[in-house]
């Protein structure tokens, strides 16, 4: 029977290779998502500032401290009278009591100001993730030019083996040889600037990432992706209704009134009862009162005018972030409909005929049938569509997102 101080390596070394090969695999666009969301420095602090937003709740809460006065008075320097028939010794204490709502306003302000502070922190994740998803693509992009160029490599290199087998047989001049190896330099060359971009793709998303491991990763290629088809009516009422940031506007227009309402009830005055012990000769008294600021002058008017301003401002800022809202779903939804036509166009169209045609032309090209130029010709217009189609479904992506982003959530169908 195996023991289990035997197994226990064994299984620890299983664990640690299926966690390494989880690690190595390409990222896919769920996996960068949640890299961002747990590594990236500027969420982390707008996060950070809405816990300190938070904090502010705390304060609200908090009634005014109370006050403690000790005192000595009519301390004997000189004279004929004896000291403990003039010495004093008195103590006080006061407590505040705020009038006109003023803590419960205080709490409405806070909690109204940690509600706005919550849409501005989900805005930024929503502009953080579309930026994220942006580079992500670019680096689909780049990795499947890769793919793209290598295959038209292999292909040309084929060909150039074909034709150098008829060249040694006679069969087509020198020329020939010469053109089909300068196309295949092309694609090398190709290659060597797909790779390179895929390399300064992967770099933006590490910086982003804040991970530097991330360069050296691979990407995940989706290419089956679904072509979706809302109406722009929904998708406006959709952005208007859960568009962070004019939630963001709203909840400020509801907080400047709360404001106005806790700036409104600073102009009452708050009353200061208090108690106090006195020591006079041999006698002890105690006193009794309340202390009433006479607000005659200033009534707060200034803090009002400013709390009635800024509600006037939220109100005029939340029109101008509807307003952009419809006109940047507008904008984003016929982009998508452009891209998302170009991809049909290319899926059902563009990509069969160049297979296609390629095909033939390489088959007639074997038989002598069709001089290379045409072989080449047909070739090179299938590389072209192949590599426009990749930048079709990129387009399409970018399109989906700037969308989603207008819009301000995932868009299902």
């Amino acid at each position: 029977m195996i023991q289990r101080w035997i197994l226990l390596p064994l299984l620890m070394t299983l664990v640690a290779n299926a966690a390494g090969a989880q690690e190595a695999a390409p990222l896919n666009l769920e996996r960068i998502i949640n890299m961002y969301v747990e590594r990236n420095l500027e969420l982390q602090a707008a996060r950070y500032h809405l816990e300190r937003t938070r904090a502010d709740q705390i304060a609200a809460r908090l009634r005014p401290n109370p006050g403690l006065s000790i005192a000595a008075e009519n301390l004997r320097v000189s004279g004929p009278t004896a000291a403990a028939r003039l010495n004093e010794f008195g103590a006080s204490y006061s407590e505040t009591i705020e009038l006109g709502g003023k803590r419960a306003a205080r709490e409405r302000v806070a909690a109204a100001t940690v509600s706005v502070a919550e849409a501005r922190f989900a805005d930024a994740m929503r502009r953080g993730m579309a930026e994220v998803r942006r580079l992500y693509f670019e680096a689909v992009l780049a990795r499947r030019s890769i793919e793209v160029a290598k295959e038209n490599q292999q292909t040309f290199q084929q060909l150039v083996q074909l034709n150098l087998t008829r060249f040694k047989q006679g069969a087509i001049a020198e020329a020939d040889v010469i053109k089909v190896r300068l196309e295949r330099i092309k694609f090398d060359s190709a290659l060597r600037q797909a790779e390179l971009r895929f390399r300064q793709a992967m770099i933006r998303l590490a910086e982003n990432l804040e991970d530097d491991s991330v360069t050296e990763r691979d990407v995940a290629i989706e290419l089956n992706l679904p072509l979706l088809d809302p109406t722009l009516e929904a998708l406006i009422k959709l952005g208007l209704g859960e568009r962070p940031d004019v939630q963001a506007a709203e909840r400020e227009v509801e907080a400047s009134k709360e404001r106005l309402t806790l700036e409104e009830a600073r102009a009452h005055p708050d009353i200061t009862p208090f108690a106090g012990y006195k020591h006079l000769a041999d006698d002890n008294t105690v006193s009794f009162g309340i202390s009433v600021p006479l607000k005659i002058r200033d009534r707060n008017q200034a803090g009002i005018a400013r709390a009635q301003a800024d509600q006037k401002a939220a109100a005029a800022s939340l029109e101008v972030a509807r307003s952009h809202t419809v006109a940047e779903i507008k904008a984003a939804y016929e982009a998508f409909q452009s891209a998302r036509q170009q991809v049909r166009i290319f899926r059902d169209e563009l990509l069969n005929q160049a297979d296609e045609s390629r095909s033939i032309a390489l088959a007639a090209y074997r038989e002598g049938a069709t001089p290379l130029l045409t072989v080449l010709d047909a070739e090179r217009t299938r590389a072209e569509v192949r590599q426009e189609f990749f930048k079709t479904i990129f387009d399409y992506q970018i399109a989906l997102s700037d969308l989603e982003l207008g819009v301000g959530r995932e868009i299902r169908q």
